[in-house]
């Protein structure tokens, strides 16, 4: 009895640990994203990400990279809708890496938004990594949603890079 109260205890602990609160945070000029209370604003992950939020302890990562419709348009990119968009990024992302493996796209809406995503893996000198990648498009924007850790914490992060995913309203 001792050791399945002890079981428990430890799931739940586990869960209670990266399971968290969510606050609305503002990116660029025009959009918010829920992110985990467990993190915190960061300046250092990308020169161009508008939103960068992490927990060294957790090893959790997301950043957010918008780019405006109109500016892609001229320079030549016109993206049908956030697939097209999502595979444009992925079809070159993390390729000279070992192990690099993604997943079949999926679609769905949210908050009145298109949305196409994928969860990709690899392995570096540094490591195994796991990262839910997320496009979304509004009326003027496309933006990709960035959400990684080491490849042993994916199950433990996973439903929050998730609720994050979903959460952008601009």
């Amino acid at each position: 009895m001792k050791t399945i109260y002890s079981i428990l205890l430890a799931i739940t602990v586990s869960m209670t640990t990266f399971s968290q609160n969510f606050s609305t945070k503002s990116g660029g000029n025009c959009y918010n994203l829920e992110i985990p209370n467990y993190m915190v604003r960061t300046y250092n992950l990308n020169d161009v990400a508008t939103l960068q939020y992490t927990n060294a302890v957790k090893e959790a990562y997301a950043i957010v990279i918008e780019d405006s419709k109109d500016e892609l348009k001229s320079v030549s990119m016109v993206f049908e809708n956030a697939t097209e968009f999502l595979d444009n990024f992925t079809k070159d992302y993390q390729l000279e890496s070992e192990n690099r493996t993604i997943s079949e796209t999926t679609t769905f809406e949210s908050n009145k938004n298109a949305h196409a995503q994928v969860e990709m893996t690899w392995t570096t000198e540094d490591g195994d990594f796991y990262m839910l990648i997320t496009t979304v498009e509004t009326k003027a924007h496309f933006y990709k949603i960035l959400c990684w850790t080491i490849l042993g914490n994916k199950d433990l992060l996973k439903n929050d890079y998730l609720t994050i995913s979903k959460s952008l309203v601009e």
